[in-house]
C-alpha cells in the first residue's frame, strides 16, 4: 500500500502489525458516486454497505473532507481522515479515459501508530486547507522526506507520465528525463523559490514553497505556473532589443535557430544512452565547454541540441559549423566575419561570422579535429578572450558563446602529432562525452528503427507497421559499421521500394544480407612497439598478467641485448639474482627468441 511506504519513508513512529490493520477499496464513477466496495469498507466507515452504494463521495460521513481532492482529479496518499476517536489513512488514484476522469479507486486502511497517524494528520489538514492551489495547471506536494503525497494529472503530463506512477515516489525518482527538483532544497533551507525548471524537454516556470506548521517544516507544494516559457522569453527579448535610434547587437544574433531537439529526442533505453542523458542534464546547465566524442553517424549533433535545449542558453540561437566541409581560406571568414572591403569581392557592409551569431547561444563546431592549425589559435583566443576581430577590421567585438566540440579522431594522437593544439585540447576537454556506437547498444535498433518508420510514414505518406520476421533479424544481427546514419538510410531505402504493410527481407539493401563483416581487428600487441600505442591495442585483448609477461619478457631481451648475452651482467643490470633470472627464462617460451 502507497501510505504504507510513506510511513515507512518518513520515519513516522511506525505502523502497528499487519494483522492488526484493515483495509477497505471504495470504486467511484464519473460523476464520483460509490459503484462498488471491497474488503471492509463498510467496517472501517462504520455504514451499511447496502447504504454507501450509489452515494456520492461528498455524502459520506468522513470522506467529505477529501471530496475537493478527489472531485479535481488528483492522486494522493496517506490522507488521514477522522471517524470519531479512529483515523484512517487513505489513498486515492483517478481513472483517466479519453482525456477526462471516469472515475477512481479510493483504499481505506486502519491500524498505525498514534505517532504517525499525528504526523499524517498534520500534512493533511494543510492539504485539505490549501484548496487555491488546485487552480493551478500543475501541483505536487512532497512529505518532509522528500516523497510524493499528492500530483494532479497536468503535472504529470509535462513529464509524460502518470499520477500514479509517481505517488509514494521520492521526487528524485519521480520525475524522469528531468533536473533534479528543488523542492527537497526549498524544505532544508524553509525558503520559498520561484524560478524556471527543465522538465521532460520543456522548459517550465515554476514555485515552490515549505509547508509549516508550528514552526516546523512537513513538506513542501510546487505548482507549475507556466508549462513553457518559450514565448514569454523571447517576447521579453524582442521588447529588450528594439531601443530607439540604433541597431541592437542582437538583432542580427537573433536570427540564429533555435535548438530543434532535445533530451527526448535521443531514442533508446540501454543502460548507455540512460547514463548518457542523465549526463547531460546535469551538465547542460553550466556554460563549460564540451567535447563530444564518438564514430562517424552516431548522432554527435543531435546530442550538442539536446545540451543547447536543456542549458540556460535555450532560447538563444544554436549555430553549427562543420570544420571539415569549409574551404581553409574561407573557414576565418565563416567563423569571425568580415569588414566591408576586407578582401576583393566582399559584401557591402560585411559579413557577420558564425560566433557573432551565436552570441549569447551555442556553438557546434562539428569535426573540431580537422580545423587548421593557424585557425586553432584564433579559436583559443576566442575560447581564452572572449572576443573575437572580424576579417580586415581592428576593432574586437565581445562574444559570450558555449561551445560543444565534436569528433571521430583521436585528438590525442593528433596531439603527439603537432597537428592539434595541446592548449586548445584542454580548452575543449573541459567535459567530454563518448557517444556508444550503433553496436554497442543493439538493444535500442528496434525502437530506433521504429522512430524512422514513424519519420518517414509521416514523409512518404505511408502507412508502413515495421518490419517482417526475416527483415527484423537481419537488422537485429547486422553489424552497423555506419551506425544510426545507415540505418536510417536503410529504412528509407526500403521505403522507396516497399508494397506491403511490412518492409520484407528483400525490401532492404543488399548488403545487409550479406555476412556482416567482422569488426577490423586491433594492432598486434607486441611490446617493443610505442609503449603508449602498445598498452592502447592490449587493453581488452589481454589481462594484466598477460601484458606484465610481455613487459618482462621485453626486459630481459633488452638487458641480455645491452649485456651481449651475459647473463649475471643481465641479472645485475635487472637488479635481481642469476637464479633469479633462469627461473624467469625458464617461463619464456622457447619461441620468444630469448637466448636461454
Amino acid at each position: 500500500m502507497l501510505h504504507a511506504e510513506m510511513m515507512e519513508v518518513s520515519g513516522a513512529g511506525g505502523e502497528a502489525p499487519a494483522e492488526t490493520r484493515e483495509t477497505g477499496i471504495i470504486q467511484v464513477d464519473e460523476m464520483l458516486m460509490i459503484v462498488s466496495l471491497g474488503g471492509n469498507a463498510g467496517a472501517l466507515l462504520g455504514v451499511d454497505l447496502v447504504t454507501l452504494l450509489g452515494r456520492r463521495v461528498s455524502e459520506v460521513p468522513g470522506l467529505s473532507s477529501l471530496a475537493s481532492l478527489i472531485y479535481s482529479g488528483i492522486s494522493f496518499s496517506n490522507q488521514i481522515i477522522r471517524l470519531g476517536d479512529r483515523r484512517l489513512a487513505c489513498d486515492y488514484v483517478p481513472r483517466i479515459e479519453g482525456g477526462g476522469i471516469a472515475g477512481g479507486v479510493l483504499t481505506l486502511v486502519s491500524g498505525f501508530s498514534e505517532e504517525a497517524a499525528s504526523m499524517a494528520d498534520e500534512l493533511s489538514e494543510l492539504l485539505r486547507s490549501a484548496g487555491a492551489f488546485m487552480d493551478y495547471d500543475g501541483i505536487i506536494i512532497l512529505n518532509r522526506a522528500g516523497v510524493v503525497v499528492m500530483v494532479n494529472q497536468a503535472f504529470a503530463d509535462v513529464l509524460d507520465t502518470t499520477p500514479q506512477a509517481m505517488i509514494g515516489k521520492h521526487v528524485h525518482q519521480a520525475y524522469p528525463n528531468s533536473q533534479p527538483s528543488r523542492m527537497p532544497h526549498v524544505m532544508e533551507t524553509g525558503k520559498p523559490e520561484i524560478s524556471t525548471h527543465y522538465m521532460n524537454g520543456k522548459e517550465v516556470y515554476a514555485s515552490r514553497f515549505p509547508l509549516v506548521r508550528g514552526g516546523k517544516v512537513i513538506g513542501c507544494v510546487g505548482k507549475i505556473l507556466f508549462k513553457d516559457v518559450r514565448e514569454i522569453t523571447l517576447l521579453a527579448s524582442r521588447l529588450q532589443s528594439r531601443p530607439e535610434g540604433k541597431t541592437p547587437a542582437r538583432t542580427v544574433a537573433g536570427k540564429g535557430s533555435l535548438f530543434k531537439y532535445d533530451i527526448n529526442s535521443i531514442v533508446g533505453q540501454s543502460v548507455r544512452i540512460a547514463e548518457l542523458k542523465e549526463t547531460i542534464l546535469r551538465v547542460a546547465p553550466k556554460n563549460s565547454n564540451v567535447l563530444l566524442r564518438g564514430e562517424s553517424g552516431t548522432g554527435k549533433e543531435l546530442f550538442a541540441h539536446a545540451i543547447h535545449a536543456a542549458s540556460t542558453r535555450r532560447y538563444s540561437p544554436f549555430v553549427k559549423v562543420n570544420c571539415a566541409a569549409i574551404p581553409e581560406h574561407l573557414l576565418e571568414s565563416e567563423l569571425f566575419g568580415y569588414a566591408e572591403g576586407a578582401f576583393t569581392g566582399a559584401k557591402k557592409g560585411g559579413q557577420v561570422g558564425k560566433f557573432e551569431l551565436a552570441h549569447t547561444g551555442t556553438i557546434f563546431l562539428d569535426e573540431i579535429g580537422d580545423m587548421p592549425l593557424a585557425m586553432q589559435a584564433k579559436l583559443l583566443r576566442i575560447l581564452q578572450e572572449r572576443e573575437l576581430v572580424p576579417l580586415g577590421s581592428i576593432t574586437p567585438k565581445v562574444v559570450d558563446v558555449r561551445v560543444v566540440a565534436a569528433t571521430n579522431s583521436n585528438l590525442e594522437q593528433l596531439v603527439r602529432e603537432g597537428r592539434f593544439r595541446e592548449d586548445l585540447y584542454y580548452r575543449l576537454n573541459v567535459v567530454a562525452l563518448t557517444i556508444p556506437s550503433l553496436r554497442e547498444r543493439m538493444e535500442d535498433v528496434f525502437a530506433i528503427a521504429k522512430s524512422f518508420v514513424a519519420q518517414f510514414n509521416a514523409e512518404f505518406g505511408l502507412q508502413i507497421q515495421g518490419f517482417d520476421g526475416p527483415a527484423w533479424e537481419i537488422l537485429r544481427h547486422y553489424h552497423w559499421p555506419g551506425n544510426i546514419r545507415e540505418l536510417r538510410n536503410v529504412i528509407e531505402s526500403a521505403f522507396n521500394v516497399t508494397s506491403g504493410p511490412l518492409i520484407r527481407r528483400e525490401d532492404l539493401p543488399l548488403q545487409l544480407s550479406r555476412p556482416s563483416p567482422a569488426p577490423p581487428s586491433p594492432p598486434e600487441c607486441r611490446p617493443d612497439q610505442d609503449l603508449d600505442s602498445y598498452l592502447r591495442s592490449c587493453l581488452g585483448r589481454k589481462n594484466i598478467g598477460e601484458i606484465m609477461d610481455d613487459l618482462e619478457r621485453l626486459l630481459i631481451e633488452k638487458a641480455l641485448e645491452l649485456c651481449g648475452g651475459n647473463k649475471l651482467q643481465a641479472a645485475q643490470l635487472l637488479g635481481i639474482s642469476r637464479p633469479g633470472l633462469y627461473k624467469k627464462l625458464q617461463k619464456q617460451s622457447p619461441g620468444d627468441g630469448i637466448p636461454s
